[in-house]
């Protein structure tokens, strides 16, 4: 079993982010329901701009690819990107369309309900000529998600710039990223379903995981990439694509991560906590997986950053500027203490 994970340690960028960075407008009346909200604030969001800010904020050297409106919207993305220390060289400018913008609401425990304004947007403007090869080959890995494979041109964007950075021996992680609404497979105003099933999307997961050396999503997600209604039959499935390492992520139980066989994952336990906003939990788990992989960690150490990260950022309200520093994420489980079995060990310090 490989104890760390291997790249170009070498090369001066860590991870470029690929994919959407829109604009989150979150509800400011906790328990709620979104028809009854009467403000919101704003923050930066989107899965790949949300994992650029987490990964800079964890120490990373991170640099965003991808589209903003030139509205206003989109100059505020730019601010907030560049406020963070994220790389933005990468970052491409629409006249043409607008920066996609997320209505959130919270009712915690279990209710978080979204509506997308992303007809269009201009996170799904790439083209290949957008594509740097001589930047990719300054970079440990590239970070794709889901959502770019939804639309025809974007796909093939996606493809493109994943086969230039095989080229330049750039390692690719395929965050799995599967938002149902984004494929049209539910109401336009139902962007709080996370799963359905659908042999397209299943289909165009498939056509990209041979080309990966990391995939990450929920459990549902890892069905969606498996084609199955079971968790071991997807992760066989998609060991025939690929011999990646995958990891799992299962909320409050934490997180399974297969690295060879499949019926003997290494599992790593959350960090209980009471929850507030879930929303953007899944952006924070990857920023603290990578935090450890790309500095050498071992996947056991990789995991415990990814669920402390998650578990951090589940009790705040907004998800960007919730996501810690890696002395924030270092306290954070120092005050868990050590993990026996599958439990962390809470100190008091009362």
């Amino acid at each position: 079993m490989n104890s760390t994970w291997n790249y170009a340690a070498e090369r001066p960028l860590d991870v470029i982010c690929m994919g959407r960075v829109a604009v989150d407008l979150y509800a400011e009346q906790v328990g709620v329901s979104l028809e009854d909200v009467q403000s919101f604030r704003k923050y930066l969001g989107g899965c790949a701009g949300n994992i650029a800010v987490g990964t800079a904020r964890l120490g990373l050297r991170s640099a965003m690819l991808s589209c903003v409106g030139a509205d206003a919207m989109g100059q505020f993305l730019k601010k907030e990107l560049q406020k963070e220390n994220v790389d933005i060289r990468a970052l491409k400018e629409t006249k043409d369309h607008l920066t996609g913008l997320v209505l959130l609401g919270i009712e915690p425990p279990q209710h978080f309900p979204l509506i997308f304004y992303r007809k269009e947007c201009a996170d799904m403007q790439l083209q290949k000529a957008d594509i740097d090869t001589s930047l990719l080959s300054l970079a440990k890995s590239l970070l794709i998600t889901g959502t770019g494979l939804s639309t025809d041109p974007m796909r093939a964007v996606s493809h493109y710039a994943v086969t230039q950075a095989k080229a330049v021996q750039t390692k690719i992680i395929f965050d799995l990223d599967y938002r149902p609404v984004l494929w049209g497979l539910t109401s336009q105003g139902d962007g709080e379903s996370r799963y359905k099933t659908s042999d397209i999307v299943s289909d165009h997961y498939q056509a990209m995981l041979p080309y990966c050396d990391l995939i990450v999503g929920t459990e549902e997600e890892t069905l969606i990439a498996g084609k199955s209604d079971t968790l071991p039959k997807a992760l066989q499935t998609i060991r025939g694509f690929s011999v990646a390492p995958i990891v799992v992520k299962k909320g409050e139980h934490g997180c399974h991560i297969y690295l060879t066989e499949i019926n003997d994952p290494l599992v790593s336990p959350c960090f209980p906590v009471e929850i507030l906003n879930v929303l953007g939990a899944g952006d924070a788990f990857m920023s603290g997986l990578l935090r450890g992989l790309l500095r050498g960690e071992s996947w056991a150490i990789s995991a415990r950053y990814a669920n402390a990260a998650g578990a951090i950022v589940v009790t705040k309200h907004g998800c960007a500027p919730a996501m810690p520093t890696f002395n924030e994420l270092q306290q954070f489980i120092a005050h868990y203490g050590p993990c026996h079995g599958e439990k962390y060990v809470r100190i008091s310090h009362s």
